[in-house]
């Protein structure tokens, strides 16, 4: 059925995170391997995600929530190394600091109720890096780097995260606020092509990028 559809971004993510690895001689330095460690953390919190409830008898928004926190907070900490300007980074730090202190509060006195995804972080999370995102692209393209552009992981992976993000966070609102009725089979086929197209930008920037663009 389509809704089994979702469960395929496991391996979607596991293919994207073995082609980093046959070309991790092209990632040189930590922030480039960062993007590495981004995609296995969630290849392992999809699979995580779901045994959870068989091996625990929990729901599993636990493990998704505490997803949010960690790739979120990696996000942006790589945007922040990504962009130039020193305005630019003070910016980046101050929205880490936003999402992480909205996040708690947020957990603890907001949506405190037992069994659900933290959609109010998520959403705090999703914008600061659309913001980072957006500065990162505009910096690149007004540098003597916009020729060359296309053999920079960087460019691919965060091209990659705003395809996934940009349309998923109006769709993910839509159904917290019925604007729209939940249907597994549609819910299923979305977050699968968002997806695919994410791994698919991911696994473009390992093959087609170049070690010298990496630092």
């Amino acid at each position: 059925m389509l809704e089994d559809l979702r469960f395929g971004i496991v391996y979607l993510s596991l293919l994207s995170g073995i082609c980093g690895l046959v070309f991790l001689h092209k990632l040189p330095g930590n922030k480039a391997k960062s993007i590495l460690l981004l995609i296995w953390l969630s290849t392992a919190t999809e699979l995580v995600g779901k045994y959870f409830t068989i091996w625990t008898g929990l729901l599993n928004y636990y493990v998704f929530n505490l997803y949010i926190l960690m790739s979120f907070s990696i996000y942006i900490l790589l945007l922040k190394s990504l962009i130039k300007t020193r305005t630019h980074k003070n910016l980046a730090s101050l929205l880490l600091v936003i999402f992480l202190v909205f996040y708690f509060i947020n957990y603890f006195f907001i949506q405190n109720e037992f069994g659900q995804i933290l959609t109010n972080s998520y959403t705090v999370g999703v914008l600061s890096i659309i913001i980072l995102s957006f500065l990162y692209m505009f910096e690149l393209f007004s540098s003597n780097l916009v020729l060359s552009y296309s053999k920079s992981v960087f460019f691919w992976f965060v091209l990659g995260i705003l395809i996934f993000h940009v349309p998923f966070l109006p769709f993910m609102l839509s159904l917290k606020w019925f604007l729209i009725d939940y249907n597994p089979s549609i819910y299923g086929l979305i977050i699968f092509f968002l997806n695919l197209l994410m791994n698919f930008c991911f696994l473009v920037g390992f093959i087609w990028s170049e070690k010298k663009y990496n630092y």
